[in-house]
């Protein structure tokens, strides 16, 4: 799977693609001192393959390298948080 992470002044998406074809989004908008993920989305015959997982992984990875926190206001990304402890210090 290909994940491709796309900024704007605004905020974002991050999309992930199997075989050219995109099989899941996730958007966040940025706020102060960091980004804000609004919504995440699995397209319909790719769920259970954790593809969700890997989009708000690659928006964790994004706010890292970026020095950002990270506001899930998505109920995917918020429990994904909750399975990855290791992040709760980046969360806001």
């Amino acid at each position: 799977m290909e994940v491709k992470v796309t900024v704007n002044n605004d905020g974002g998406t991050v999309t992930a693609y199997e075989e050219g074809t995109q099989v899941g989004q996730l958007d966040f908008v940025f706020m102060q001192g960091g980004l804000s993920i609004e919504h995440t989305r699995t397209f319909k015959g790719h769920e259970g393959k954790g593809v969700a997982g890997d989009l708000v992984q690659a928006a964790t990875d994004y706010a890292v390298d970026h020095n950002l926190k990270v506001r899930p206001l998505c109920s995917y990304a918020e429990a994904w948080y909750e399975r990855h402890p290791q992040y709760s210090g980046m969360l806001v």
